[in-house]
């Protein structure tokens, strides 16, 4: 049983710092837009970044609801 709660704790304290990892990767790119004059492959860098990390957000809410 004690194995089972450290396990649970560990995956608890996992989740929550990928989702909070995410939420900065999400809020730096926002903070931080594209300009016109920026080069167009780290346009396509930043937009990568904020796409995964927001359907990876979204998946596991999913996750966490089932």
């Amino acid at each position: 049983m004690i194995n089972l709660q450290s396990g649970l704790n560990k995956y608890v304290k996992l989740n929550g710092k990928v989702k909070a990892w995410l939420l900065e990767e999400i809020s730096d790119v926002r903070k931080n837009p594209f300009h016109e004059e920026d080069d167009s492959r780290e346009a396509g860098r930043l937009d990568g970044r904020i796409e995964c990390a927001e359907n990876l957000l979204e998946q596991i809410t999913k996750w966490e609801k089932k």
